[in-house]
């Protein structure tokens, strides 16, 4: 299974991590999913979007970002879209589980903080 993706540039990345420096060891602050699970042949690219950082969720060793695409904070699925900012792997901590903590701790606003990102199929 595929997932359909907002990869942030280098640029956008540097800037997340100058304003939002990791607390754990294992950094991620890569892209922004916009579709998990697409079978095969069933991809597509996404729309061009503007993307903006607005919100912040941590817990014990993972970390989040929550950002709006095109305006919203809900993916097609229903789930937050977000940028998985760090993580504690040594604890078992995935990637995956930025969406399960977000619901589970909640998140607080933060000054809106416009990023780059180049539609991707993953």
């Amino acid at each position: 299974m595929a997932y359909t993706a907002y990869l942030l540039t280098e640029e956008s990345r540097r800037r997340i991590l100058e304003r939002f420096p990791p607390r754990f060891g294992d950094v991620a602050c890569h892209h922004v999913t916009e579709r998990f699970g697409v079978p095969p042949g069933k991809t597509r690219l996404p729309e061009p979007a503007e993307i903006t950082v607005v919100g912040y969720a941590c817990d014990a060793s993972l970390e989040a970002l929550v950002v709006t695409v095109n305006g919203r904070t809900q993916r097609p699925d229903g789930r937050v879209f977000h940028i998985t900012l760090s993580l504690d792997r040594s604890l078992g901590r995935k990637p995956a589980q930025a969406n399960e903590m977000i619901a589970a701790s909640g998140w607080r606003e933060v000054e809106p903080l416009p990023v780059d990102a180049v539609p991707r199929i993953l």
